[in-house]
């Protein structure tokens, strides 16, 4: 009977997690909102907090020209806070997770950040920028959007950058995701990418 409830657990649990990653990219925006609440309120993401050496700072460095980024998915905007204060003017983070944005804010209020970092809680498929960015990032974020959306939203987005100014998208295994790979390598102009030894993937493109 043990054996049974334990199998009975885990394919419930699995149930659950497979209903929530799909609801992330399809449900409404009150439903991932709720979802993501959870996650971030449970520590979910409570390890992905600390990224300082990850590779993404060197290409927002080199591509920000020291200007207005736009961190779409920001979740508790390690971007915002581990990226070096010098090298950007100002940073917007969005996020569809209220918890998550009031992290955000805790740490940049901590870090000294506030006057540079803003933050706004919407769904990053349908939010409006105020202005025109240097940077607009896809952390770990663009895979969340329904894949025939995808071009849709960048195109819309595209309006908001700068004449010199760029998309970077980071995702985690560039084998997982190579369709946006190759979506965003037909679509737009690539300028820079990671090393294809890495399994992550970043590419700079306009």
């Amino acid at each position: 009977m043990r054996v049974v409830g334990a199998l009975s657990y885990l394919f419930n649990r699995s149930k659950r997690i497979v209903n929530a990653r799909i609801l992330k990219k399809y449900g409404y925006s009150s439903t991932k909102n709720a979802i993501w609440d959870a996650e971030f309120s449970s520590g979910q993401w409570d390890y992905l907090e600390h990224t300082s050496d990850d590779p993404i700072y060197h290409y927002l460095e080199k591509y920000s020209n020291n200007g207005n980024i736009l961190d779409l998915g920001c979740g508790s905007s390690n971007t915002g806070n581990e990226m070096d204060a010098s090298k950007y003017c100002s940073y917007t983070g969005v996020d569809i997770s209220e918890r998550a944005i009031q992290r955000a804010l805790v740490r940049s209020v901590n870090n000294g950040r506030l006057e540079k970092n803003e933050y706004f809680c919407a769904d990053i498929t349908s939010y409006v920028p105020r202005m025109c960015y240097d940077v607009i990032l896809f952390r770990e974020s663009i895979y969340y959007i329904p894949k025939f959306r995808i071009k849709g939203i960048l195109d819309r987005y595209s309006d908001y950058l700068k004449e010199s100014g760029v998309f970077i998208v980071r995702m985690c295994d560039r084998n997982k995701y190579n369709s946006i790979v190759r979506l965003i390598e037909k679509a737009y102009q690539v300028l820079d990418r990671s090393s294809l030894r890495d399994a992550n993937i970043i590419l700079v493109f306009k």
